[in-house]
């Protein structure tokens, strides 16, 4: 059905329908449909919106995967960075730490000189 110039077909106050767009092998159709009918329109497509999903792959390629190693396998992803560079960033982070405390208090103790200066000035 063909929308006349001027009104808007998502407005349920005019003429009953309501904008429905439906993409098709590249190209977009427009049509208005009642909004009496899109509760049917719905059923209709949850119906058979089983039938579009994918499964997965076939239950015999699930069957075939050999899961022996699986274990193995995550438990190296627990060890992927070595030790020694575990022990390296923590003593990276703790000497950053101590770092930042003396810079801390080198600007308390530079605060604390201005402000001396600006009494004895």
């Amino acid at each position: 059905q063909d929308i006349p110039e001027g009104e808007d077909p998502t407005d349920p106050s005019q003429d009953g329908g309501i904008d429905v767009r439906l993409f098709r092998a590249d190209e977009l159709q427009h049509k208005s449909v009642e909004v009496d009918h899109v509760l049917k329109i719905l059923k209709e497509f949850l119906r058979d919106f089983d039938k579009l999903r994918d499964d997965g792959p076939p239950r015999e390629i699930l069957d075939i995967r050999d899961n022996s190693k699986d274990g193995e396998y995550w438990e190296a992803m627990t060890r992927v960075i070595p030790e020694r560079t575990l022990k390296l960033w923590d003593a990276l982070g703790a000497a950053l730490l101590e770092y930042h405390k003396v810079l801390t208090r080198r600007a308390e103790l530079l605060s604390e000189a201005t402000s001396l200066q600006k009494q004895n000035s």
